[in-house]
């Protein structure tokens, strides 16, 4: 058997140098040797590679290309070669060498570089390549589900960042960017548990920490996010974003005192600009609205537009500016629509739309017999409304109530029309009625009711599910708040909701303007086809005076009068988070500033007030 000639020494001692990480001293000898020949080739590849590893673009390119001209056939150098010349900007030759090859060297370069153009699909189909090849490369996974992440492709970006982690399970950034896809998705829990991995294994590292805070925050465990960004804060006390999102927690949950020490312990000599977004919060709900646009307009754009130009926008309101207050809120959904995608599939108003379709007499006369009284519990009493109606500030009130129980915003109905899945409501039998109707309490006593009082769920958009909640509970009790058609339609334009399936329909006026259409259309469809127990309680009137509209609603639920309704503002702080846009108003004293606001913003509001002047008449807006 022919042995292996044996190397020249000095490519054996380049090598060596190399394997064992001494970069430089492997340049050094090799360059020595290196010339562009068979005899030199060796020498130009071990420099060309020691300088890439050293971050010297330039001189990798001088061995590297020499070694290319010389091995035009030799893929391996043509990767490297291509490596080179991305190190130097040179990508137009580098995608030209690497086009449509199935080297996984080269194909991760073509899908790089195809990536960072936005060629998105060219970049999964070069991403496809070398995952083929080495299906345990994490960086792929991981660039593969930046792409789907932003083509709006939750699902799969989800399924890429898994795969990712499970080759590279020590690599927080991976964690990261799972848990920034599942934020987008509004999926708290497991956001909050891959938080919680990746916290496990980089527990010294600022943004796990503050990104563990977050999902702690998006799933109500606010005392555990605020005394975790704490932390955060107290460890890392230069100003980041650890500092900002406390501070927005601060703020969220009423705690001005705490923001406003927050801020007093920063240095505003080392502080960046966008401390002012904290202090244009902290301005606001003090009511120092100057000053307060005065920061706000000083937000530099690493804050997210969304929170930015929804302050600005809310800021703007306060000091009368409809003209800058609308732009604003235009910028802020146009950030949030860019943010996050629609998925596929029909609009909240589309699917809302193809079940008034369904909703004809005919159909409701096919309904089995009603579902019986439960003996032990009565039938909720269902608080609904277009959202902005005026709902937490009635809910705020009726806590007031000894007798009730009050949820805010819990998903037990959603949760049940998941179980429902497409069965028809009408071939429901009273036996299956029941099942959902004992998973619903069951739901609603996981969410915190007490089982013994009168449950008030209150949740604006189940006025678009009666049929449902009629099957379950005949004897419920609907509250319905109303307020002005054109002032709801603009306050949801103006609200940065979180834009799950429903709310985003709220980033467009027409958009808006026919989702309300809609959901009133499917309220007064269920009104006509089943007995509907409902009683109206008007914002306008709420907020002039609360003791006359408040009375005809305790009697309609034969309850007897507590002042305690009228206590708004000691409940407001004594009650768990408010989940909903109002959160900063109910607590303060009842205002009427918002009444009749869109009169401010008729310019902006007239190509959609021929779908809302209808209601507004038939609501007798109009006397």
């Amino acid at each position: 058997m022919q042995q292996a000639a044996a190397l020249p020494p000095a490519l054996a001692e380049a090598i060596r140098l190399r394997r064992e990480g001494d970069a430089a001293a492997a340049l050094a000898l090799a360059e020595a040797h290196a010339a562009p020949s068979e005899a030199g080739a060796p020498f130009l590849a071990i420099a060309g590679l020691a300088a890439l590893e050293l971050g010297d673009g330039p001189r990798a390119l001088a061995h590297l290309e020499p070694l290319a001209r010389l091995r035009p056939d030799d893929l391996e150098v043509r990767g490297d070669y291509a490596k080179a010349l991305l190190a130097v900007g040179r990508e137009d030759e580098a995608l030209r060498l690497a086009a449509g090859a199935q080297l996984p060297e080269l194909a991760r370069i073509e899908a790089w570089i195809r990536q960072q153009r936005g060629e998105h699909n060219a970049a999964i189909a070069a991403y496809a390549r070398v995952l083929t090849a080495e299906p345990g490369d994490a960086a792929s996974w991981n660039n593969l589900g930046n792409i789907h992440a932003a083509e709006g492709r939750i699902d799969d970006a989800i399924t890429a960042f898994e795969h990712a982690i499970t080759y590279r399970p020590d690599e927080p950034g991976m964690y990261l960017n799972l848990a920034d896809v599942l934020r987008r998705a509004d999926l708290g829990g497991p956001r909050l548990k891959v938080a919680r991995d990746v916290a496990e294994i980089a527990p010294d590292n600022r943004l796990v920490q503050t990104e563990l805070g977050m999902a702690l925050a998006h799933n109500e465990l606010l005392d555990e996010a605020i005394a975790v960004l704490e932390a955060a804060v107290a460890k890392w006390p230069e100003f980041g974003e650890s500092h900002l999102e406390l501070g927005r927690l601060y703020e969220a949950t009423n705690r001005t005192e705490a923001l406003a020490a927050l801020l007093a312990g920063l240095d505003p000599a080392t502080s960046p600009p966008e401390v002012a977004f904290l202090h244009a919060w902290l301005a606001q709900r003090e009511g120092r609205f100057e000053d307060a646009g005065r920061h706000a307009e000083a937000i530099p754009p690493t804050i997210h537009p969304m929170r930015r130009e929804a302050l600005i926008g809310n800021i703007a309101e306060r000091l009368g500016d409809a003209t800058r207050a609308f732009a604003a809120f235009s910028a802020m959904n146009s950030a949030a629509i860019a943010e996050a995608p629609p998925r596929k599939g029909p609009t909240y108003r589309e699917g809302l739309e193809a079940d008034l379709a369904r909703w004809t007499p005919e159909w409701a006369a096919r309904w089995s017999a009603p579902l019986g009284p439960d003996p032990a519990r009565r039938d909720p009493v269902f608080l609904v409304g277009f959202p902005r109606s005026g709902t937490t500030l009635l809910d705020t009130m009726l806590m007031g109530l000894p007798d009730l129980c009050v949820l805010e915003e819990r998903p037990m109905i959603a949760e049940v029309a998941g179980m429902l899945g497409g069965h028809d409501l009408a071939a429901l039998t009273p036996q299956q009625a029941g099942q959902l109707r004992e998973a619903y309490f069951a739901s609603a006593q996981r969410h915190g009711w007490d089982g013994q009082r009168w449950l008030v769920d209150k949740h604006p958009l189940n006025m678009a599910r009666v049929p449902l909640i009629h099957r379950m509970f005949p004897q419920a009790r609907f509250i319905l708040a109303e307020r002005h058609p054109a002032d709801v339609v603009l306050s949801c334009f103006m609200a940065n909701f979180t834009l799950n399936h429903a709310m985003r329909s709220f980033t467009d006026l027409e958009e808006a303007a026919r989702t309300y259409d809609a959901v009133f259309r499917a309220w007064h469809k269920a009104g006509e086809l089943f007995p509907v127990a409902a009683h109206a309680v008007r914002y306008e009137r709420l907020v002039e005076d609360a003791e006359a509209e408040l009375q005809p609603l305790v009697a309609w639920l034969g309850l007897g009068w507590n002042d305690r309704l009228l206590a708004h503002e000691e409940t407001a702080r004594t009650r768990s988070r408010v989940r909903t846009a109002s959160y900063a108003q109910i607590g303060e004293k009842l205002y009427t500033r918002a009444r009749g606001r869109w009169h401010r913003y008729a310019d902006a509001l007239a190509p959609v007030m021929p779908i809302l002047t209808p209601w507004a008449e038939r609501m007798r807006y109009d006397a």
